[in-house]
């Protein structure tokens, strides 16, 4: 598949959050300023994903950390405050987010936008030794994704996702390395 990546710019807010709100039930969709904030915080890990010439279908974002542990779990909270962690000097590739657009599900877009968000990011930054992401229960084809890439379930935050008009689902905290990519 030909994917096209580039590095998000504050003029893509808007396709940004057309994005969230296609790929998120409310609820669990994060507010603009969020967006806004990891893009001008760490541009270099906010990607945008599509064909060339074409609006943006997808979106891969992420922070770096210098560590992680489950003993302050905020740090995955919807809408968290990116500066509170990120160390571009990190070892820890956190996904903070990434969707894509509902045309695109079942194409196996989501599958090499996955692949190659990761593998852009260990390029640039050769000192990440891990990546660490969260899904909720009730996704199984993103789950699908992870596991196959090599993520294993670690932990598991109780009822973390609450979407407006469904069930509470836990979030099920993800790792793997990321060295052989």
């Amino acid at each position: 598949m030909n994917l096209n990546l580039r590095h998000a710019t504050p003029a893509d807010l808007e396709c940004v959050m057309a994005l969230e709100t296609a790929g998120f039930p409310p609820g669990i969709v994060e507010e603009a300023a969020v967006f806004a904030q990891r893009i001008t915080t760490f541009p270099e890990g906010f990607l945008l994903a599509g064909s060339a010439g074409k609006p943006p279908c997808g979106y891969f974002c992420t922070e770096i950390w210098s560590g992680w542990d489950l003993s302050n779990p905020a740090r995955f909270d919807l809408g968290h405050d990116i500066t509170n962690w990120l160390d571009r000097h990190g070892e820890i590739l956190y996904l903070a987010s990434m969707t894509i657009a509902p045309q695109q599900r079942g194409t196996g877009f989501g599958r090499a936008l996955f692949r190659a968000g990761l593998k852009q990011m260990s390029q640039s930054f050769p000192q990440l030794r891990e990546a660490v992401l969260i899904v909720n229960k009730h996704w199984p084809q993103a789950r699908k994704i992870y596991d196959s890439e090599g993520f294993c379930e670690v932990a598991r935050l109780p009822a973390f996702f609450r979407p407006d008009d469904d069930l509470a689902g836990d979030a099920i905290v993800m790792s793997a390395p990321l060295r052989s990519r």
